[in-house]
This record gives structure tokens, C-alpha cells and sequence, in this order.
């Protein structure tokens, strides 16, 4: 350790508070307290990290943008890899290929691809480092069509619980790739590279939006329902439900939010067309965007605005659902009955179609995807907007798929977050390629996936 040069803190050390507080995007610092904070700069730091870990038997959890808003990375006792300084991407234009970081964000990627009309599905918050982002499958821009962000990911290089820097694919190493396109925060090794497909940026780029009375929220979401299966795959649509949203002070308003992304600017204004011409849009909605040319640059300023609330106080939970949405309006309207004030909102994600996905570890999603989020600036609101969150989900219990691993909120309501065989699959590579633990699983599992491990 001594020989290191790139920065390491430990626990006694005058900045330790500062670097474990300001390495969590949450303003809800949880009470685990890592033995070192280490900050490679290098893939060769990050093996020589590995290597100290297994000498010291010492686990290791790893941070790139920092947006658990649980703070998975952060744990007792181990080495929190905080790889912000691993921050860089380089791309061909004409192999269509790129090579990221973990630390680097999406929104710099694409800003840079841009350049040259090309455009990589990364996440809708600017801020999110691809390394959480890919790792846990990646819902990204037109990800309905080009599929999760991970299936777009050719190949990783990854450190082993060894110290070993090893090249992964579907060829080589495969154990790693399949774990690294869904494991999320329970992955086996220390990801440095990921080699990505990139596609053709969009000619068409519309947005729309439609504001709505809270008392209409049942009536906007059934006939989006309704016609769900028929849009376009370009065409993502969600609905926002929270206070203070396009000018409405004080009101709770329902936000229905279109973005296509499609080959022409033809094929965008009919994706579009079928939900603009809803008689609950045409005849309900209180203020309206229709047909918004936009860049990619300005879909992410939006959502930045949305999602962007570095510090404050976050209490979040989120489910798959194949269940009609008649059979889950009464539990979503208590959820809006009692939402705390702005930003705090529930959000719901149309994701038909559901594709025939690649053999890979991520395996779960549905029609569906409901996530609930309570946010504060207030730490005496922590215990209420917790309680709030978990138990408004848990009431939808029996409607439950299972969850996605952005959001999930594993500590306080587990579920299932891959496929049962998938999960034991994973755990079986767990065994194999890290038997001592050198990299730390989940916080929690879900019952179901507790009972497939006595078999193992």
C-alpha cells in the first residue's frame, strides 16, 4: 500500500467523513464505514487494489457515479473502490464502436457522438456513471427499440477476485460477460472497460407533453393502457405524478411525457399522432406540448431538471407488473393521496414490447414499471418517507413481477430482481470465480432467492 500513487484514505484519516459522505449522490448517507477509500487512476491501481484486498481478506464494493441511492458500494469494514478518476471514453466512427470507463457519463459520451450522428442508449439522467448504469441491464434513450443498454455492450475487461485483468465476451471469459449485463451491484470482479455497439442517431427527434388534474390520473392511464401495445417501439411513454410540475404551484398534476426517436421526422409525428389524438388529450389535458422538435442535448437538460437532486434526502422503491392497470388504480391513488411535496413523484414506464433478450444475467421486466420516489431536504421526514415508500409498494405485492435493480430498494423490501435461475446461475459463477468473497453481493435478497440457495 505504501507503494501506491494514486490517492488512498483511511478510516482515521482527517478527510475520511468528507470522501465516504461526498461519494454517496444521496444526501441519506447510511452508517457503513469502509476500512479505505481508494481512488485508482489506472487499470494497474485497480489490480494492485484487488490484490491488497486478498492479501488483507478484505471485500471490496465499488462506486463509479454514485447514484445508488441505497449506497450498495458502501459497506463495513471493506475497501470502497471509488472510480470517478476512471472517467475517459475514446470511439471509431466507422466501426461504430466505443470504449468507456465506468466513471464516464452517458451525456458526455453522447455529446461527443453527436458530432459524427451516432448516439449510444445511455441513461435519461446526465450524471449516472456507466459502469452502475450498464451493469444493471440500462434503461436508455430508444432502449424499447435497441433493447437494454447492456445487450449493446460487446465485451468488458475486468479485474478477478485474483488481481487478474482479464478481456470478457461472448467467446472469451464468457462467465464474466454474462454476469456483467445484469448482476448490477452483486457483480464478481471490478469492470475497467466496457467495448460498446453504437447506432445511428435519429433523424427524428419529437417530444410531447400533457399536463392533467390529479382527478383525472385513472382516466389518463387506462387509455394509455389501452393503447399501449399499439405504439410505436420508438415512442417511450411515461407518466409523472407530483406537485409544483409546469407552472402549477400547489396542485398535484399528472404529467404525460412522449419522446420518439425515430429514423424520420415523419415516423416521430405519427408515433405521437396516436396519443395526441386521445380524447382524454384532447378534451382533459390543462396545458399541452404537442409535436416539440428537440435535440438529444435537450431531452437530457429536461431530465436533469427532473432527476438531478444532488443531496437531497431520497427514500425510493420500484416494481415490474404484468397486471391490468384496473387492478392497481386503488393502491396508486393512495400512493398520490399521500405523495409528499415536490420533487418527490410517482413515475410509471410503459416498456411494451418485451423482446426475446440475449442469454444474459438480466431477466426480469414486464409491461409495466412502476417506481415510487419521496425526496426531501429534511432529515426529520426520513422515517415517514420511508415507511411511506415501503409499505405503498408493498401493498401492490400481489401484483408484483418482481424489480429493477436502478432503483431498487433491496435493504428494506427485497424482491426478485433476475429470473430464480438466472440468480442461482449467478451464484454458481459466484462460487467458481470468487469463493472468499473478495467482492461484496447483495445487501438483501428476496425469499425466493434465499430457498434456491440451499441447494447449492
Amino acid at each position: 500500500m505504501e507503494s501506491w500513487k494514486f490517492q488512498a484514505i483511511r478510516r482515521n484519516d482527517a478527510d475520511y467523513e468528507k470522501a465516504r459522505c461526498s461519494s454517496v449522490w444521496n444526501g441519506r448517507v447510511p452508517d457503513r464505514y469502509p476500512a479505505l477509500i481508494v481512488y485508482p487512476e489506472t487499470e494497474q491501481d485497480v489490480q494492485a487494489i484487488v490484490v491488497y484486498a486478498k492479501e488483507n481478506n478484505m471485500s471490496i464494493g465499488t462506486k463509479s457515479g454514485g447514484h445508488s441511492w441505497t449506497a450498495s458500494f458502501l459497506r463495513d469494514g471493506g475497501i470502497m473502490v471509488d472510480m470517478i478518476r476512471m472517467n475517459k471514453f475514446q470511439f471509431d466512427v466507422k466501426s461504430r464502436t466505443a470504449e468507456v470507463q465506468p466513471a464516464a457519463y452517458g451525456s458526455d459520451l453522447n455529446a461527443a457522438l453527436e458530432k459524427h450522428d451516432l448516439i449510444f442508449p445511455g441513461g435519461h439522467c446526465p450524471t449516472v456513471g456507466m459502469g452502475g448504469f450498464l451493469l444493471q441491464g440500462g434503461f436508455g434513450w430508444n432502449s424499447r427499440k435497441w433493447g437494454l443498454a447492456c445487450e449493446s455492450v460487446l465485451a468488458i475487461d475486468v479485474v478477478n477476485a485474483d488481481g487478474n485483468l482479464i478481456h470478457a465476451s461472448a467467446t472469451d471469459n464468457s462467465d464474466f460477460y454474462w454476469a456483467a449485463r445484469g448482476a448490477g451491484c452483486g457483480y464478481f470482479g471490478l469492470v475497467t472497460r466496457f467495448y460498446l455497439k453504437l447506432y445511428p442517431m435519429p433523424k427524428g427527434i419529437l417530444t410531447a407533453r400533457y399536463v392533467f388534474e390529479r382527478d383525472v390520473f385513472d382516466e389518463v392511464t387506462l387509455a394509455v393502457e389501452r393503447i399501449s401495445d399499439k405504439v410505436s417501439e420508438d415512442l417511450e411513454i411515461g407518466i409523472f405524478v407530483a406537485y409544483d410540475q409546469d407552472g402549477f404551484n400547489g396542485r398535484c398534476t399528472v404529467a404525460l411525457t412522449l419522446d420518439a426517436l425515430s429514423d424520420t421526422a415523419e415516423e416521430a409525428y405519427q408515433a405521437l399522432k396516436l396519443i395526441h389524438e386521445l380524447p382524454i388529450v384532447q378534451e382533459k389535458s390543462i396545458k399541452s406540448y404537442p409535436y416539440v422538435s428537440c435535440t438529444l442535448k435537450d431531452m437530457l437538460q429536461r431530465f436533469d431538471d427532473i432527476l438531478d437532486n444532488k443531496g437531497r434526502r431520497y427514500e425510493t422503491n420500484n416494481m415490474w407488473t404484468d397486471a391490468p392497470v384496473q387492478n392497481l388504480l386503488g393502491s396508486m391513488n393512495e400512493i398520490i393521496d399521500n405523495l409528499p411535496p415536490a420533487p418527490s413523484h410517482l413515475y410509471l414506464l410503459w416498456w411494451l414490447p418485451v423482446h426475446n433478450r440475449p442469454d444474459m444475467a438480466f431477466s426480469m421486466e414486464a409491461q409495466l414499471y412502476v417506481a415510487l420516489y419521496a425526496i426531501s431536504t429534511d432529515s426529520g421526514y426520513d422515517a415517514r418517507n420511508s415507511t411511506y415508500v415501503v409499505n405503498s409498494l408493498t401493498r401492490m405485492e400481489p401484483f408484483r413481477k418482481g424489480i429493477q435493480l436502478a432503483d431498487e430498494n433491496l435493504p428494506s423490501h427485497p424482491g426478485k430482481f433476475m429470473r430464480t435461475q438466472n440468480y442461482v446461475r449467478l451464484e454458481k459463477l459466484r462460487q467458481k470465480h470468487d469463493p472468499q468473497g473478495r467482492f461484496y453481493s447483495y445487501m438483501r435478497l428476496p425469499v425466493e432467492f434465499m430457498t434456491s440457495l440451499v441447494s447449492l
